[in-house]
């Protein structure tokens, strides 16, 4: 539940003791305030707790398959495609780059540690521009040549 939906619902329930001490029982007015916080406080935080708690059912995720990894050199078809379509490079080419990079670097003895990219070893290791290609979220498909340089500098490491 949503923190406003839980204090709306927090307040619904002090106007409603509220209005029940005062109305029903004759209460006065600051005992009935002070009647009414304590019922509020629990339901705001019930609320905010209501679905941390819930069991996850949903079944883990496959491990990909070797056939459905793809290795640098198939990438060609990919790297075609994703020049002319901006979010054909981000949502495939550059996750695989990813991971070739991040293999890359766990074979390296100075960064075989490394567990993400935003590492800044990683980012020494690799360089700033292809570092950016790897990890910026509006990343673009440079230039063939500055491309085909920044994987033979990969492929160096």
């Amino acid at each position: 539940m949503s923190p406003a939906r839980a204090g709306a619902l927090a307040v619904l329930t002090a106007v409603a003791v509220y209005l029940t001490a005062t109305h029903a029982m004759d209460v006065p007015f600051w005992w009935a305030l002070l009647v009414s916080l304590p019922p509020a406080a629990a339901v705001l935080v019930t609320g905010l707790f209501v679905g941390a708690f819930d069991q996850d059912w949903t079944p883990e995720p496959d491990l990909p398959a070797a056939s459905v990894c793809l290795h640098a050199s198939s990438l060609t078809d990919r790297l075609g495609q994703a020049a002319t379509d901006p979010y054909r490079f981000t949502s495939r080419v550059q996750p695989r780059l990813r991971r070739l990079a991040l293999t890359t670097l766990r074979r390296d003895p100075d960064t075989a540690d490394v567990s993400d990219l935003h590492d800044p070893r990683a980012r020494d290791r690799l360089g700033d521009d292809l570092h950016d290609l790897l990890t910026a979220p509006a990343a673009r498909l440079p230039k063939p040549d500055e491309f085909a340089a920044m994987i033979r500098r990969l492929e160096e490491l």
